[in-house]
């Protein structure tokens, strides 16, 4: 026999393997992510301050000038020198009503050949503030470029002006102004501080979109500690923001490591590029709060964790009366004061005699013509029965005296009865209200909520005490582990018990056996994950829409804040209460830390990692928090799926998201919450997610060579003019250019041609719009496979390092026809090679030199530049590389 082989014998695998039984369940294998992660970058403002001449130049643009409400001009802030904030100092502050003012100024495109991006000729912007529904600001016109707005010379700065119903330019001042007025008289109790240590600690995010192409340009952030006036009348600061996009991809060619080891991928994260600079003015000017409403502003109430229990606090039930001094050792005074009957509905109802009903019903009944006609008549007839009957009126009366003592026999006989009914409730009423205890708490969102119940049981024997609650965001903390915790974290030092609940208790209907005269401590813990997952139509807002809802309804029409009431029962085993706990809601606004916006073809699943940075750049991370082994995550809707596996210290840490897509151009909006405890008490970041579904188109294409596609475009209902646009147009190009009428259910085709000028895969956008009233009819999402083409020949050229005009160099190509042919010349690089003859007309055979022009670098290295040479159907006939190598030129 000959020797035995080097792998594993299979007999030796299958015991290995099935070494458990065939009923063992399946080891799952370390899970590797093999999708692209995103960097998520901390929420640090990314602007700076302008120079001297651009506040001259906007002081002298005429945009409206903002004053404090003595008609002063503002406290000005630079945005390059640190700001501190003194929170005490605010707090104090005289001037408690808030006018928060947010000025769009200009908006700087990149110069051409900076960037592969269209330049919009008009932007409009969305963005949240605080909790005040999300704005989407009117369509602003690019005019008027003035280059001493800026301070990039790679920018041109364009100032914003408001447009007319026809496209016209309006006139008035330019720029576009939203402000927002918080008074303290209609805002939440002690929502004040919380306002305040949000301007103190978050950072505004500002979404830029085209205006025309309804594609998102990209997104800039300004911190908000600039609004915190600290002492002053009124603050404003002016910044130059950098707008920036990310490009997302599906390219799994950027992971390095084993991805067979888990824990050994490290994924490459996603490109920022620089797409312009948003020029924003942000102010706040402070206001007093008239006199007769300060008494209304109501301070937030010291949270207690700890709440006695009415039982616990009174051993004994003293009683209570009508009035007097109250018995001695009663905590409450029990008065009940005495009101006219009448003034109950069903009271008043049951009381009512037949001539009222009867008068009542006439009241009641509409007034016609025929029945006015019916009323005269029966007057008239009344007024002769007077005449013939006026002998009869003593007997008339005596009669009318008895009907009277009869209804009025009637009367208390039904006053008797309704209080003997009452009589009962309004007892238990009164024994309840002595064993019912009541308490407010101040959630936020994704924030527990811990407080200890103290229960005592005032029967001389033991009770089998059942908690039961209608409200699913409260529960009974019944975990030791986490009960401690929760100690440790608000500082409590009452007696904890491990082991107290029953072993028949449910998490709906948790249950104590009570010794008798026994006090124990119940934890609870509110924790709500309910958020407003409303998502505003993509797209301008109307200008002309005067119907814009006040501050004060705006703040007051968020659902999920509004004021509940949540009732506790705890009962004996003989359904007989023992303590009643009515627990009232209070929900204050959170805050948000990091938005994304991602799009995903329809009707797939959307999977997204995000990469945190270090936790100490992370605002609301604890000191020490480079040693977090796991991150846990929370999400406001069920249907998405999050994931953070364990890492090692230091090692950074993926949060997984995996979205169900609907329909194109379906839009989905929820929150995802990290927190670093396994109990999830309080969150260290928040971050608010829009995903929208297209509609994919997948195709394959060559570097630098044309591919074309047809889509189908079905109409509306209405007949419409609409427009295409694409996301690169440098790379894409869209057939027909111009706008159409799209017919009421028609089909339309329209024509792609792609031409990537990289490899790799790559997203492009592409928008139906109606140029009308700027609505998106249809989206799509082309998603491109490039390879390079064949490389015919390479060159190596020695260029100076800045050589001032640049280098001169030539290539020669020849036509490999017999007949004559026209081809195209072009580059991956641009920035660094231009032609002298972009277009080659050759006979057959014959050849010519192609004029290279390389520019100036004043830096040294290699860079690898792609030469296309495609015919004229843009196929690529041959390709050259050139190995430019930039060394410093020695005298």
């Amino acid at each position: 026999m000959g020797q035995p082989p080097a792998f594993l014998p299979v007999s030796s695998y299958h015991a290995d393997a099935f070494s458990q039984g065939p009923g063992s369940e399946l080891r799952d294998l370390p899970f590797t992510q093999v999708h692209q992660p995103i960097m998520l970058r901390p929420p640090t403002a990314h602007g700076q301050g302008i120079s001297r001449a651009a506040y001259a130049r906007l002081y002298s643009a005429g945009f409206p000038p903002i004053l404090d409400r003595n008609g002063e001009p503002p406290e000005v802030l630079d945005p390059a020198l640190p700001v501190s904030v003194n929170l005490a100092r605010e707090n104090v502050d005289p001037l408690q009503a808030n006018e928060v003012i947010f000025q769009f100024l200009a908006f700087s495109r990149l110069l051409p050949g900076r960037s592969t991006q269209s330049t919009p000729s008009c932007v409009f912007f969305t963005f949240q503030f605080y909790r005040f529904p999300q704005v989407t600001t009117e369509r602003l016109l690019l005019c008027k470029p003035d280059g001493q707005l800026s301070n990039d010379q790679d920018n041109l700065p364009f100032i914003l002006m408001k447009l007319d119903r026809d496209g016209t330019v309006l006139k008035g001042p330019p720029g576009v102004e939203v402000r927002y007025m918080l008074d303290p008289t209609y805002m939440k109790p002690g929502e004040v501080n919380l306002f305040l240590r949000h301007l103190a600690r978050q950072t505004l995010h500002v979404d830029v979109w085209d205006g025309d192409s309804l594609l998102l340009i990209g997104s800039s952030m300004v911190d908000m500690k600039f609004l915190c006036r600290g002492g002053n009348a009124a603050v404003q600061a002016t910044f130059e923001l950098d707008v920036v996009n990310s490009d997302q991809t599906d390219d799994g060619s950027g992971l390095t490591g084993d991805l067979q080891r888990g824990g050994s991928v490290r994924p490459v994260s996603t490109q920022h590029k620089s797409c312009g600079k948003l020029h924003l003015r942000i102010a706040n000017v402070g206001h007093t709060v008239e006199n007769k409403k300060i008494a209304e502003i109501q301070p937030l109430a010291s949270k207690t964790q700890v709440i006695v229990s009415q039982t616990a606090a009174n051993s004994t039930y003293k009683g209570g009366q009508l009035s007097g001094p109250a018995p001695q050792g009663t905590k409450k005074v029990r008065v009940a004061r005495a009101h006219h009957l009448m003034e109950n509905r069903e009271v008043a109802t049951l009381l009512m005699t037949n001539k009222e009903r009867k008068e009542a019903l006439e009241e009641t009944e509409p007034t016609r013509e025929s029945d006015a006609e019916r009323l005269r008549k029966l007057a008239r007839m009344n007024a002769v029965k007077t005449l013939l009957h006026e002998d009869d009126e003593k007997t008339t009366t005596i009669l009318g005296y008895k009907q009277e003592k009869t209804e009025r026999m009637r009367d208390l006989k039904t006053m008797e009865i309704y209080r003997d009914q009452m009589k009962r409730d309004g007892i238990m009423t009164m024994l309840s209200q002595n064993i019912t205890t009541e308490h407010t708490i101040f959630p936020t969102f994704a924030t527990a909520e811990f407080f200890e119940f103290v229960l005592r049981n005032p029967y001389n024997q033991e009770h089998l005490l059942t908690i039961e609650w209608n409200d699913k965001d409260l529960r009974v903390v019944t975990d030791g582990r986490e009960w401690r915790h929760y100690k440790q974290l608000c500082a409590l030092s009452t007696p904890m018990e491990e082991g107290m609940f029953s072993s028949k208790s449910t998490p709906e209907a948790p249950q104590i056996l009570l010794r008798p005269k026994e006090t124990v401590h119940i934890p609870f813990k509110y924790q709500s994950y309910e958020a407003d997952h409303s998502v505003m139509p993509q797209g301008p807002s109307n200008p002309f829409d005067k119907q814009r809802k006040s501050d004060k309804a705006l703040l007051q029409q968020d659902e999920n804040l509004q004021t509940k009431r949540v009732r506790v029962n705890f009962s004996a085993e003989d359904g007989k209460p023992m303590a009643v706990l009515n627990l009232r809601v209070e929900p204050q606004p959170h805050v948000i830390d990091q938005t994304f916006r991602f799009h995903h073809p329809e009707n797939s699943f959307l999977r997204k990692s995000v990469r945190l940075p270090p936790f100490h750049t992370l605002p609301g991370a604890p000191v020490g928090g480079s040693t977090v082994k796991q991150v846990f995550t929370r999400c406001s809707d069920p249907n998405v799926i999050l994931d953070c596996k364990p890492t090692q210290p230091g090692e950074p840490h993926d949060i997984f998201i995996k979205v169900a897509m609907g329909p194109s151009p379906q839009m989905k909006r929820f929150y995802v919450t990290l927190y670093i405890d396994p109990f999830l008490s309080r969150p260290i970041q928040i971050w608010q997610c829009y995903v929208h579904a297209l509609q994919r188109v997948d195709i394959n294409c060559i570097e630098a060579q044309t591919s074309r596609i047809n889509l189908l475009l079905k109409g509306t209902q209405a007949t419409r003019v609409v427009r295409c646009f694409s996301s690169h147009p440098d790379e894409m190009t869209l057939a027909p250019a111009e706008a159409f009428v799209l017919a009421a259910g028609a089909v339309h085709e329209l024509g792609v041609a792609v031409r990537p000028l990289g490899t790799g895969s790559k997203f492009f956008f592409l928008n139906v719009v109606d140029v009308e009233y700027h609505q998106l009819v249809r989206s799509w999402l082309v998603c491109t496979s490039c390879r390079s083409p064949i490389v015919s020949r390479a060159f190596t050229l020695m260029l100076p390092v800045g050589g001032g005009k640049g280098s001169n160099k030539r290539i020669t190509y020849t036509n490999p026809y017999p007949l004559r042919k026209s081809f195209k010349v072009l580059t991956d690089r641009p920035d660094l090679l231009q032609f002298k003859e972009t277009v080659l007309e050759l006979e057959g055979g014959a050849s010519q030199a192609v004029g290279l022009r390389f520019s100036p670098v004043t830096q040294p290295g290699i860079a690898e530049v792609l030469v296309f040479i495609n015919d004229e159907e843009d196929k690529n006939e041959e390709t050259f590389r050139v190995t430019a190598e930039y060394k410093i030129a020695i005298e």
